[in-house]
């Protein structure tokens, strides 16, 4: 399970409830938005399970339930809704 699918990556962070997140994820490149693949590469989770690799993604973006303000801060979040809002609603 060193890769899984994005779908099913997207599918387990909806459980999350939490369109910041969706909306950052489908925006990861590895560059400026590292997503759910990085934090499992960093955390050596690769070989984990969807829900553990979604699992440490949240516990990094989040804190006290909200998108750490580092991260927030750095966001154009109007920008990603644009870009990948439609995306998000689905998996919502």
């Amino acid at each position: 399970m060193s890769n899984p699918p994005d779908d099913a990556l997207l599918t387990e962070l909806a459980t999350h409830q939490n369109r910041k997140l969706l909306l950052w994820q489908l925006a990861a490149d590895g560059r400026s938005f590292c997503g759910i693949q990085f934090v499992a590469r960093e955390r050596d989770l690769q070989n984990a399970s969807i829900d553990e690799q979604v699992q440490a993604f949240v516990d990094d973006m989040l804190s006290d339930g909200e998108v750490r303000p580092e991260y927030d801060a750095m966001t154009d979040w109007e920008a990603l809704e644009a870009n990948h809002g439609d995306t998000a609603d689905q998996y919502l």
